[in-house]
C-alpha cells in the first residue's frame, strides 16, 4: 500500500468535520442557546416550525450543566423534514402505517422514561440502542440537509432505534425530542 493515497476513516471524518465548522461559520451562525421557551407536547407534525418559536414541556430542572439526565423523555414531530426524498430513493415522508405502527408506537414507548434509562438500552449484540451521533458521522448529504434546515447549532443530532434498521433522528432540548427525520434501512448513518 505504499505510496497510495489512502484515505482513513478518522482522517476522513476529521475531514468532514472541518468541512461542517467552515460551512457554519460561513453561514454566519453564532451560538444560540438551546432553547428559549418550553414546548408544547403536541405530537402530530407542524410543519415549518422554528425551534425558537415551540415551546417544551415544563419539567423540574434536575441539572444545570446541560445534561439531559434527571428529565424524563417527551417528544413531538412539529419539525419534521417531509419534504422530498433521498438520494438513495427512500422518501423523507413516512406513510399512515409507518407514523402509527413505527414512530408513534415507538416513541410512546420510550415517553416518560429517564433519559439515563434510555440511553443505558442495549440491543441482542449489547451495542447502545438510543445515542447521540456527531453530525460529522453521518452522509454528506445528510450533514447539507441539517444545514438547510438551519439546526447548525446542533452538532450531535440525537437517534433513538425504532427497529432493526428504522432509525428516528432529531433535537433534544431539556428532555424533549423534536423528531426531525424518520428512515427505514440505516443509511443516514450507514454501516458496512
Amino acid at each position: 500500500m505504499k505510496g497510495k493515497n489512502v484515505n482513513s476513516p478518522k482522517r476522513e471524518k476529521r475531514e468532514k468535520a472541518v468541512r461542517f465548522r467552515s460551512e457554519f461559520i460561513e453561514s454566519g451562525a453564532q451560538h444560540i442557546p438551546k432553547i428559549q421557551f418550553l414546548p408544547e407536547l403536541e405530537k402530530l407534525p407542524k410543519l415549518d416550525a422554528n425551534l425558537q418559536d415551540l415551546e417544551s414541556p415544563k419539567q423540574a430542572k434536575a441539572n444545570q450543566n446541560g445534561s439531559r439526565f434527571g428529565y424524563k423523555m417527551t417528544w413531538c414531530a412539529r419539525i419534521a423534514d417531509l419534504k422530498d426524498e433521498w438520494s438513495w430513493g427512500e422518501s423523507r415522508h413516512w406513510s399512515d402505517d409507518e407514523w402509527a405502527n413505527q414512530i408513534s408506537k415507538g416513541l410512546n414507548s420510550l415517553e416518560g422514561l429517564d433519559w439515563s434509562e434510555l440511553q443505558a438500552m442495549t440491543s441482542d449484540s449489547m451495542h447502545l440502542m438510543h445515542h447521540d451521533h456527531d453530525i460529522s458521522d453521518l452522509r454528506d448529504e445528510a450533514v447539507a440537509r441539517w444545514l438547510e434546515l438551519n439546526l447548525e447549532q446542533f452538532d450531535s443530532p440525537f437517534r433513538f432505534r425504532l427497529g432493526n434498521k428504522k432509525r428516528a433522528w432529531g433535537v433534544e432540548l431539556q428532555g424533549h425530542f423534536y423528531l426531525v427525520w424518520y428512515e427505514r434501512d440505516h443509511q443516514i448513518y450507514p454501516v458496512d
